[in-house]
């Protein structure tokens, strides 16, 4: 069994149809059972999110809902209000890359965005690795402020901040909340061995950042590292499983 805990809903720039065909021909092609998806395409944010609503609804067995939120957006206060009373989502995703911002400067936004996440037991992911805007340390700012949310550091914060991140999650999780870590686009062997080599196993989620990165070459990258049928199980689906309250 594989659990995707990060994957995009892409959109044909010309025609905006969602390539949502091409979505499921790749879960079935590198057998993913489900998979966490968001989209940053739309009108607006709230129409990207309503339509990965949409989608979960259609497909409720394969897909798990991710929406997306800016923080810099002023009615995005609201339209966290809006999209947690969606059963369909499950996990909200910031982007500070995507949309240019500097977490640690919003937090008159961000704040009550994860007092509502926190009140509704939302997981929440964040986009890590490239430039002084997606380093791990700006989300610790809040996972401290809110222990009880589950931070899922996106990219294992790579490629910049990989070896930092694993030293990161040593720490106590009383002082920082809960950390995990999602394993996409990090490729570099070194910093994958330190990885599972140092921390719990407990805390890997696997993803395979569909359709920017290719799904085969995610799942094919542990095959040379010896990993212990244990850690890959507890990557790929355990985890996952137990954090989405996923039934077996």
């Amino acid at each position: 069994m594989i659990i995707d805990f990060h994957a995009h809903l892409d959109r044909n720039p010309i025609s905006k149809e969602y390539l949502v065909e091409d979505l499921l021909r790749d879960m079935e092609e590198n057998n993913i059972d489900k998979r966490v998806v968001s989209t940053f395409y739309g009108a607006s944010i709230s129409a990207a999110n309503d339509k990965i609503v949409e989608l979960v609804q259609r497909y409720p067995d394969k897909l798990i809902g991710c929406a997306v939120i800016n923080p810099k957006l002023d009615d995005s206060v609201d339209e966290m209000r809006r999209i947690a009373e969606m059963e369909e989502i499950k996990v909200i995703e910031f982007n500070s890359l995507e949309h240019g911002y500097r977490p640690e400067k919003f937090a008159y936004n961000i704040d009550p965005i994860l007092e509502i996440c926190e009140a509704k037991g939302l997981i929440v992911k964040v986009f890590t690795g490239h430039g002084f805007y997606t380093m791990p340390e700006q989300w610790v700012f809040y996972s401290k402020r809110f222990p009880k949310i589950t931070f899922v550091i996106e990219h294992m914060g790579g490629t910049d901040y990989t070896y930092g991140t694993v030293d990161l999650c040593k720490e106590k999780t009383s002082e920082i909340g809960t950390l995990m870590l999602e394993t996409s686009y990090e490729t570099e062997v070194p910093a994958l061995k330190k990885a599972f080599r140092e921390l719990n196993p407990d805390i890997f989620l696997f993803g395979s950042n569909y359709p920017s990165n290719l799904t085969k070459l995610s799942i094919m990258k542990y095959d040379s590292l010896n990993l212990s049928q244990e850690l890959l199980e507890k990557m790929f689906y355990k985890n996952a499983q137990k954090l989405l309250e996923i039934k077996k």
